[in-house]
């Protein structure tokens, strides 16, 4: 079954690359904390990219706290650098941030990540 899906994943990132658009993502790289100043050191932040599509949400989706208004739904390829809550992305030359990232994932192999970015 495995295999299944490692074949849906390839077909997924087949797709994205051909109808969807490069997606370039960044994340800060906290080296240290120091918990009595509440400090972070920044390290060199990461950098990744992958194919995707973006989505708006349906106005019956949208209820002003969860989803808002100017979030967008993107469809990811299995990148192998999982993206996470707070990476940053930019969308036609706007920076947007990450707040939820759901993995598609069935059977242990990602096939792609369903990610709403909010401005």
């Amino acid at each position: 079954m495995a295999n299944f899906y490692a074949r849906l994943a390839t077909t997924a990132t087949r797709l994205l690359d051909d109808k969807g658009q490069t997606l370039s993502f960044s994340r800060d790289n906290v080296t240290s904390f120091n918990p009595v100043t509440g400090e972070e050191t920044k390290g060199t932040a990461i950098t990744y990219s992958g194919s995707g599509a973006v989505f708006g949400y349906g106005s019956s989706e949208i209820n002003g706290t969860d989803i808002q208004r100017d979030d967008r739904r993107v469809i990811l390829e299995a990148v192998s650098t999982a993206p996470a809550v707070g990476d940053s992305v930019t969308i036609d030359s706007i920076v947007h941030r990450v707040v939820d990232v759901e993995q598609v994932n069935p059977a242990g192999t990602v096939v792609i990540y369903q990610l709403q970015v909010r401005v």
